[in-house]
């Protein structure tokens, strides 16, 4: 129980060594084992089942010699009908879900423990929508069903994600109860390790086939089916029917339920333990309902569950090493049924226990764990109060003292995968320690309070510290946070743009380093659908030992950046060590003309901390080299991974030569795109060696060199200056671009306080003001103003309203340019009058032509020939002349359109109603300020 043993002896199925994620070592499994799935797709365990869909596309064979059926119905909670009726059929059935998928199966799950269905559902924990909508880790959906009666387990890397699958599934098939197996979404889900991948024999041997007769290992199996039965038994059998789900009433309904729990539900613990056990001899990887770390003399403990268990382990050493402080960890990889026996143990005379949970339940006594051990632990006192008539009330549980029981701690974290670093856990084992505050609630990651960035934040921040004055102690900081990366390690940041490719980039780059150094690898980017258009980041790192963090890297060896105006929102060189690399786009060849981009901040922080500093134009490679323009953008990246290796010290350290490098870039590259032909392999290749080869340093750093760029300051965006100012309120679009527009504009959104605007999630109106994708707009639409049919196509799908449609009559178009002209301060003295008469012209002409009339082209002839026939004389011609110019100055070629829906059809309806169309932009606004209000 307390630790592994390190076991010398060769086991029969140790494993294949390969890197990939939670979801694809999920799949690996799967596809030996199962028959059936029944899943609909829901983000972050959506890859579960397209990589399930594949495999039963490829015709793939499973163990018991079938073919793999897929169904996918209309919602999750068809699904958790269709999974069960798959299993109810005999099929050795499997579903994947998270979040709201999982709490909208909820229902049925009842009655699939209520069958004793044993079919496994796979969850990539993820969030559930409260205030607002996130797809990112957090453990609301997996304690959402901890009352169905589904046992449940928890893997803490894509390891235990494929072993417990596996011992899950045994388990469900022994007990005849259906389990849930977690892994953390994204974090687990989508990270990149590597593992050992269970083999097909061993699936083969530790399960069996669906339709095999096994011994019933229960008293009460026993007496139902006789001393053998199916191993997935067939309760839809046509030669032997029976009724499921029938109707009781107040005669029956009760013993139905209370039947379950010492028939069935109490087995599980038994069976557990032995399926474990069994796992441990085929596989040498030993799994225990509890796990724990370091604990035999520790004084403090973290217990939780999930990613967070292996980064704690890595923060135990280090407080170990560094402090002396023996802490050690728990990790409740059961969860349903509770291991309230094992956990009497685990945490019996300990000075201060930190539970440690993804998720928040603030109207509940406690958090969902934190319930479940106050009541294993008021279960040992029980014991300890005395036996009654020879017998311990609870048996198989620890007798407690006073003396023996722990102060407990209950913190929440990473919800929505908010980033924990070790600083996190340290603060929690710092809260326990004597000299600690002891406080017995608080929530690491986040502020409630900090110092005001200006005089309007420091009067709302007084504001909430004035009324709430304990609100600043619901959060904990720790006093340090540590590099825990292990020696050797290369760690890589990459900063990019939402669309770029970055984490295809990223995941190759990590593959072509395990394939070429055979070194423990994680590879974690910063996912989110919104970020299309919009500042990314990805993490990688790779070294010769396990990697135990699983959080942003702060401290960094290697910065790249696609995004050639990273400096503008972000600060790259963040983190970036001393003697470290830093590689950047750039589309100029010269060194001194790139350097002299860079911000003088950044310069003098670059020269004072060694840095290498290299550029290369990936856009112009990807361009040249690309045989399909739309993949440009995603291939730039790929330039970025040869820079890499070229500029890095790792092909050096690691003894590594060209041919071997390139041969598993070109082998990565084919695992990934073979499937799209020849010529994007060597598309793609092409851009790698151009990467490797044109990427360039500067040599001769000089701060303020060429007028080096200033980082802009931050300033309103242009459109919110026209916007006026309104009570502060929620409502209130300069009151949120001061308190969240500029922290993202700024990069840093992670700054964002949990004050009562953010409880509310409310955002105003017109926020979409504050995008601008200026500074990645590299091709601009030209409207082609005599094709346009005002079809409305292009503008309402535009996600940003950047090329809104607006119709004007002739007449409101001439009066704008004439205010426009006056407002400047040139007064006209005949051109409103005249331009009557130009209007009318206009209107003939256009007639004359139709709807492929060149609007912009006619208002000039118009103009000419209004003048040529105009009887001023003299001054008054000259002035007349002067304004018209002027006045077709301000219209200039704005692009005018003549369409049927707002030309034709209504001239036809009444002459002099038609109205010109145009697709607008920014300029557009200029030309029609004065009409607005």
């Amino acid at each position: 129980m307390f630790g592994k043993k390190q076991d010398d002896k060769q086991f029969k199925y140790p494993g294949v060594r390969m890197a990939m994620d939670g979801n694809s070592a999920v799949i690996m499994c799967e596809r030996e084992a199962s028959d059936a799935a029944g899943a609909y797709p829901i983000t972050p365990s959506t890859q579960m089942g397209e990589y399930w869909a594949e495999e039963t596309a490829k015709g793939h064979v499973n163990i018991s010699g079938r073919p793999l059926v897929f169904v996918e119905p209309e919602s999750e909670h068809a699904a958790a009908a269709v999974t069960a009726g798959m299993s109810m059929s005999g099929l050795r059935a499997t579903n994947f879900s998270s979040a709201q998928g999982v709490a909208f199966m909820h229902e049925s799950l009842y009655a699939a423990v209520g069958k004793r269905l044993p079919y496994l559902l796979n969850i990539g924990s993820r969030a559930i929508t409260k205030a607002s909508l996130n797809v990112h880790c957090g453990h609301d959906d997996y304690h959402c069903i901890d009352d169905t009666g589904f046992f449940q387990v928890f893997a803490n890397n894509a390891q235990g994600a494929a072993d417990l699958n596996l011992i899950a599934r045994k388990v469900a098939e022994l007990s005849l109860t259906p389990a849930a197996v977690g892994q953390d979404g994204f974090l687990t889900t989508h990270l990149i390790e590597p593992l050992q991948v269970p083999e097909r024999a061993l699936i083969e041997e530790f399960l069996g086939r669906p339709d095999d007769i096994i011994d019933c290992p229960t008293p009460s199996q026993r007496l139902v089916y006789g001393e053998k039965r199916r191993r997935v038994p067939e309760i839809w059998d046509v030669d032997n029917p029976m009724l499921s789900g029938s109707v009781q009433n107040q005669d029956a309904y009760m013993q139905a339920v209370a039947a379950q729990r010492p028939y069935f539900f109490e087995h599980i613990c038994g069976i557990t333990d032995q399926v474990m056990d069994e796992y441990h001899a085929l596989t040498g990887r030993r799994y225990q309902r509890i796990g724990t770390y370091r604990v035999e003399d520790a004084e403090y403990l973290i217990v939780g569950q999930g990613s967070m268990i292996v980064q704690a382990h890595a923060v135990v050493d280090y407080l170990r090493d560094t402090r002396r402080l023996k802490v050690g960890v728990v990790d409740l990889t059961m969860f349903r049924p509770f291991p309230g026996d094992l956990i009497g143990q685990a945490l019996r005379g300990r000075k201060g226990v930190a539970v440690l949970e993804r998720t928040d339940q603030p109207l509940a006594e406690d958090l969902p764990i934190m319930r479940e051990v106050r009541a294993a632990l008021s279960k040992c006192l029980e014991n300890g109060h005395g036996a009654h008539k020879g017998q311990k009330p609870y048996p198989s549980y620890a007798e407690y003292g006073h003396a023996d029981l722990p102060p407990l701690y209950s913190g929440a974290y990473g919800l929505g995968s908010r980033d924990l670093q070790p600083e996190g856990l340290i603060a929690a084992i710092e809260n326990m320690l004597p000299e600690g505050e002891r406080r017995k609630f608080y929530y690491l990651g986040i502020d409630f309070m900090r110092k005001p960035t200006d005089p309007k934040d420091e009067i709302r921040v007084q504001k909430i510290a004035d009324s709430y004055p304990r609100v600043r102690d619901l959060s904990l900081r720790g006093s340090e946070n540590p590099d825990l990366l292990p020696e050797g390690a290369i760690t890589v940041r990459m900063h990019s743009v939402g669309g770029w490719g970055a984490v295809t980039t990223g995941k190759n780059l990590a593959m072509t380093l395990y394939e070429l150094l055979g070194f423990d690898i994680r590879a974690n980017p910063k996912y989110g659908s919104e970020k299309k258009g919009q500042p990314t980041t990805y993490f990688l790192s790779a070294a010769p030992e396990p990697i135990r963090l699983n959080c942003e890297y702060t401290f960094v060896d290697v910065v790249m950046s696609p995004d050639p105006n990273v400096f503008t929102h972000s600060n790259p060189l963040f983190g970036l060590k001393q003697g470290g690399v830093f590689i950047m786009q750039s589309d100029v060849t010269d060194a001194d003309a790139a350097w002299a981009r860079i911000p003088v901040q950044a310069q003098r922080f670059i020269i004072e901390n060694d840095i290498r500093m290299f550029f290369v134009d990936g856009f112009r490679i990807a361009r040249e080299e690309a045989s399909n323009v739309e993949l440009q953008f995603r291939m730039q990246g790929n330039a970025f991974q040869g820079a890499f290796f070229a500029a890095s010290p790792l092909m050096e350290r690691a003894g590594l030569n060209e041919e071997g490098l390139f041969q598993a870039i070109e082998n990565q590259l084919r695992d990934k795109f073979g499937d799209k032909g020849e010529r994007v392999v060597q598309d793609n290749l092409r851009v790698v060696r151009r990467g490797f080869d044109e990427v360039f340093e500067v040599t001769d750093k000089v701060v303020g060199g060429q007028a080096a760029a200033k980082r802009k300051e931050l300033t309103l965006p242009v459109m919110l200056r026209t916007l006026p100012q309104a009570d502060g309120g929620i409502s209130d679009i300069h009151r949120f671009w001061e308190q969240t527009g500029s922290f993202y504009s700024s990069g840093r959104g992670n700054d964002n306080l949990a004050d009562p605007y953010q409880a509310l999630s409310l955002i105003p109106a017109s926020t979409g003001i504050f995008r601008d994708m200026t500074q990645i707009r590299f091709e601009y639409p030209k409207f082609v103003a005599e094709n346009c049919t005002a079809c409305g196509n292009c503008y309402t799908v535009c996600p940003d309203s950047a090329i809104p449609g607006l119709v004007n009559t002739i007449s409101d178009v001439f009066t704008a340019a004439i205010l426009r002209i006056e407002t400047g301060g040139r007064p006209t003295m005949y051109l409103r009058r005249e331009v009557r008469g130009v209007e009318k012209r206009l209107r003939a002409l256009v007639e004359e032509q139709g709807e492929a009339a060149n609007v912009a082209a006619l208002v000039d002839r118009a103009v000419l020939e209004h003048l040529a026939e105009s009887a001023l004389q003299g001054d008054a011609r000259t002035a007349l002349e002067q304004e018209f110019g002027l006045f077709s100055a301000q219209l200039g070629d704005f692009q005018f359109s003549i369409t049927k829906p707002y030309w034709s059809n209504r001239e036809k309806k009444q002459k002099g109603s038609g109205g010109l169309f145009a697709i607008t932009d920014v300029e557009l606004f200029t030309v029609y300020a004065p009409q607005r209000s």
